[in-house]
């Protein structure tokens, strides 16, 4: 192997420790890995666990990636620094911290987030719900994917346990859209706060310079 092709297997693991750089690692892992399948013609059972790990991940870190983006505008602190892997629960904050936001911005700036955008957000509420409910099912504190028995050493699966990994993939790629472009569609509104905050910042700044001559 030359020095170019080992230099594409060079990974530089401190360029970019988000949450976002995270969830898309794993997002195109998954990706990866079912095109794989697609190619080659293997059975997914020789995959399987590793690709629903990565699902469940990507909704864990992305519910994550999204409380951490509006706890600034909704003004509230539960699960910003949460260690919990219960995607039920990281939903339903994620979900208030959203619906908080959109009063507080009435309330604090005048700012009414429009409705065609909330009726947008809205829609891919019921396809993430339905991916929830599946992973709340079979693995609620993401543990059944990475080991074959639970702590108190029983499996974690039934034999006639099974899952079509294109029906989750079909959830998956709705739930993405939803957790991708919720703070793309907010920033319009919540830059603007921003611009606010700044323009107001500076403006102490210098009042604060002038009364200190």
């Amino acid at each position: 192997m030359t020095n170019i092709e080992r230099s594409r297997f060079e990974a530089f693991l401190g360029n970019d420790l988000s949450f976002w750089n995270y969830l898309k690692t794993y997002h195109n892992a998954f990706n990866i890995l079912l095109k794989n399948v697609e190619v080659t013609n293997i059975h997914v059972d020789s995959i399987a666990y590793p690709m629903l790990f990565m699902v469940r991940h990507c909704l864990e870190l992305g519910f994550k990636a999204n409380i951490r983006y509006f706890s600034k505008f909704s003004e509230k602190k539960d699960f910003t620094n949460s260690d919990t892997h219960n995607v039920r629960d990281l939903y339903k904050s994620f979900k208030d911290h959203v619906e908080t936001t959109v009063k507080k911005l009435k309330f604090n700036h005048n700012i009414e987030v429009d409705e065609i955008n909330l009726d947008e957000f809205r829609k891919y509420y019921i396809g993430i719900e339905n991916l929830i409910v599946q992973f709340d099912n079979i693995d609620k504190d993401s543990f059944c994917f990475r080991y074959p028995v639970d702590l108190k050493n029983n499996s974690v699966f039934d034999y006639s346990d099974r899952i079509n990994i294109l029906d989750i993939k079909e959830l998956f790629d709705k739930a993405m859209v939803l957790i991708n472009f919720t703070s793309i569609v907010f920033s319009d509104y919540t830059d603007y706060v921003d611009m606010i905050d700044e323009a107001y910042e500076e403006e102490m700044r210098i009042a604060y310079r002038d009364f200190e001559k």
